[in-house]
């Protein structure tokens, strides 16, 4: 739900106010999804307290240069590592920022410290190094985790030199590929 509200607030934002957006971006994809108010209760009561924090953290994200550009859209890659194999993905959000960089985000409800935990070793996190093997890796593309179910959310986590950790994810995995097909 909360994937589907903030991507619907991001693909139809127009300048005004933001927080009435949210809230209909939140009306609309509950009517949309059909769920029933009183099932969607607890995550209703969490959401009016993220979406403050979350549009305080959108305005210092954009004051800093960075826009949503993408959401929700799948993408599919043929490494060559992979000889054959295709590699397909949903990504939740992708920005644009200063300077040609681009950032993709994966929203989580996990908390901040487990999410820390995920990327102090970038080797281990494989979902990240996934997304930004779908992207190309580029120089100019990083990769972070949004806490958004947190007290302190949303929270960036950052995954460090996801470049390196998507070479090596297809390395590996063309690797494993090249074992199974050889028995």
């Amino acid at each position: 739900w909360l994937h589907a509200v903030l991507h619907h607030f991001h693909a139809g934002r127009v300048p005004g106010d933001d927080t009435a957006a949210l809230q209909a971006a939140a009306d609309a994809v509950t009517q949309e999804m059909a769920l029933d108010e009183a099932e969607l209760l607890p995550y209703r009561s969490s959401f009016e307290v993220f979406a403050p924090a979350y549009l305080d953290w959108l305005a210092q994200r954009e004051a800093q240069g960075w826009v949503w550009a993408d959401g929700e859209r799948d993408h599919e890659i043929a490494p060559p590592e992979l000889a054959g194999l295709r590699l397909r993905g949903r990504l939740d959000r992708l920005d644009d920022g200063p300077g040609g960089r681009r950032q993709l985000l994966d929203y989580k409800t996990s908390s901040v410290e487990s999410l820390k935990k995920r990327v102090r070793e970038p080797l281990e996190d494989s979902q990240l190094a996934f997304y930004a093997a779908l992207l190309g890796a580029g120089d100019t593309l990083g990769a972070a985790y949004l806490a958004v179910d947190d007290a302190k959310a949303p929270v960036e986590i950052e995954h460090p030199n996801v470049q390196r950790s998507a070479a090596a994810l297809l390395t590996g995995l063309g690797g494993e590929w090249q074992r199974l097909r050889e028995g």
